[in-house]
């Protein structure tokens, strides 16, 4: 789960000459920073929850 890896999804889709090929890429890539996100916002509730 990180950026690097959503990042690396998106940039093989766009270069994909498959159409299906590139959607499911652009799938992996949203869910990559769909996780991210959420890693992150664990991160700040957690970082917000210490300083309480």
């Amino acid at each position: 789960m990180s950026l690097s890896s959503a990042k690396n999804y998106a940039l093989r889709a766009a270069r994909s000459q498959d159409e299906k090929e590139a959607i499911e890429l652009l799938s992996k890539a949203i869910l990559e920073l769909a996780a991210s996100i959420e890693a992150t916002d664990a991160k700040v509730k957690q970082i917000n929850k210490s300083k309480g």
